[in-house]
């Protein structure tokens, strides 16, 4: 085994394509080089150039279900006389053998939906996997603060104090800035060891610029779930009301990403989440989604010529986060600012 680098198998979770980008993302921005071995809906198979510490790793993902060290791989026919802990039929003669090293801990993440001070479940709860997805998916190498203009509770600051970040929030209601500067309290002293890390939360309309971010010491990345409406628990009626919040939904979306992106130096990353809603016949898609926003790309963060399952993986420009018959299923955007 050559000491300088190791092979791993990540078990990836029911968004494999979002899990895959966020375990790039997360490597690149901690200059973790690597090689995709194989891709494909279940597992990334990569050979990394370098040791790491997989138990700290899975960790900060949250797309990742365990990770599997790679021992040896022989033939099929021989596979049954090994004794490992793991074996995986990744091609048609031969077997992979190996390890578990790390497995998610769920009661971390159940610990941070529910044992926060602050909780709200008439606004929707952030759950958070999804919201350690959106902090990895949009730090690059020289973030050192996260920012949320539509706080809520806090749940993605609460996951970007957990990864040692400096976090800035806001939201247009006080009730929430309250409850979420109540989270992030609670947070900091629960998750992390660094007592100079700063917290700073404010009223503020993400519809407008935030003056006092624009500073030279922050290295800001955006990462948000913004306004969806009302939190619908059955199949939208597709009345002029229902219609008018969609149409609101949209506006508020596209006005922050306007204003919020002029906050942002070169290179850094704004992850949002835009919202596709599912009345009883069809489903509504924002123009949001489609909208050219100057001085942004859209990016994947999946590699040129990324094989999946076998096949060559065209342009992605978004990546879905849903769950089975949901009323308001997630796209997730990466931009970067150009």
């Amino acid at each position: 085994m050559n000491l300088d680098s190791m092979n791993l198998i990540f078990s990836l979770g029911k968004n494999p394509l979002l899990s895959i980008a966020e375990i790039f993302s997360v490597f690149q921005s901690r200059d973790i080089e690597y090689t995709v071995i194989l891709a494909d809906q279940n597992f990334l198979y990569l050979n990394i150039k370098k040791v790491i510490y997989p138990d700290i790793l899975i960790k900060i993902l949250g797309g990742t279900i365990s990770i599997f060290r790679v021992d040896d791989i022989v033939p099929r026919k021989d596979a049954k006389k090994i004794k490992k802990q793991f074996r995986i039929n990744l091609y048609e003669d031969k077997v992979v053998l190996g390890e578990t090293v790390a497995k998610q801990d769920i009661y971390d993440f159940k610990k941070k939906e529910m044992e926060k001070p602050y909780i709200n479940p008439k606004e929707g709860m952030l759950p958070s996997k999804l919201s350690k997805i959106l902090v990895n998916l949009s730090i690059t190498k020289d973030t050192n603060t996260i920012y949320d203009p539509f706080c809520g509770s806090g749940s993605i600051c609460i996951e970007a104090i957990s990864q040692g970040y400096n976090v800035c929030a806001s939201d247009i209601s006080q009730v929430a800035i309250g409850g979420t500067l109540e989270n992030l309290k609670w947070a900091k002293k629960t998750f992390s060891q660094d007592l100079d890390l700063k917290i700073e939360v404010f009223k503020h309309d993400a519809k407008g610029q935030p003056d006092r971010l624009m500073n030279k010491e922050f290295n800001i990345a955006i990462a948000t779930e913004p306004y969806m409406g009302e939190n619908w628990k059955k199949p939208i009626p597709k009345n002029v009301r229902n219609i008018k919040t969609i149409a609101k939904v949209d506006a508020i979306i596209q006005s922050s990403i306007k204003s919020m992106s002029r906050i942002l130096k070169e290179k850094e990353r704004f992850v949002i989440t835009i919202p596709t809603f599912r009345t009883k016949h069809d489903i509504i898609k924002l123009e949001a989604r489609e909208k050219h926003f100057p001085g942004l790309l859209k990016i994947s963060l999946l590699p040129k010529d990324f094989i999946f399952d076998g096949k060559k993986v065209d342009t992605i420009s978004s990546y879905l986060y849903n769950r089975d018959r949901s009323i308001v299923s997630r796209e997730i955007f990466i931009f970067e600012k150009q």
